[in-house]
């Protein structure tokens, strides 16, 4: 079982994305925050295997990164369509998607981070084509 959590400010987003990777029977969300204060609290208690994280949670940064760090905890962070995709490869993250990613590619990518490879969604236009781009 891979242990997810999802930190995003838009609430309809985060309980789609649990509802997709709690179908699979094999991802399990073991919490959701809307704050970066919601979150390093779940991190507190939480040890999940993925973290993904938007964008509007980088003030934070820091401190998530030392918890990840000490847990071993995969970095997946989604990225706004106008977030810069190679400025955001600073940040270490084990992937990066966006919001117009499809249900399988979710899936794929949290799979993926939580193996240890690395996950780059292609840009809008390859998704508008039915295609994902893996790094």
């Amino acid at each position: 079982m891979i242990e997810v959590v999802i930190a995003d400010h838009q609430e309809f987003f985060r309980i789609g994305m649990a509802e997709v990777l709690g179908a699979t029977g094999e991802l399990c969300v073991i919490g959701e925050a809307e704050s970066p204060e919601q979150l390093l609290n779940t991190l507190k208690r939480a040890r999940p295997d993925v973290l993904i994280l938007s964008t509007r949670f980088l003030s934070a940064l820091p401190k998530i990164t030392r918890i990840l760090e000490r847990r071993q905890t995969a970095l997946l962070v989604l990225a706004e369509e106008s977030d810069r995709t190679p400025y955001m490869q600073w940040l270490r993250a084990n992937g990066i998607l966006h919001r117009s990613i499809d249900e399988p590619a979710l899936v794929d990518a949290v799979r993926r981070v939580a193996r240890g490879e690395l996950f780059v969604q292609g840009s809008s236009s390859d998704i508008e084509k039915g295609k994902s781009e893996v790094a």
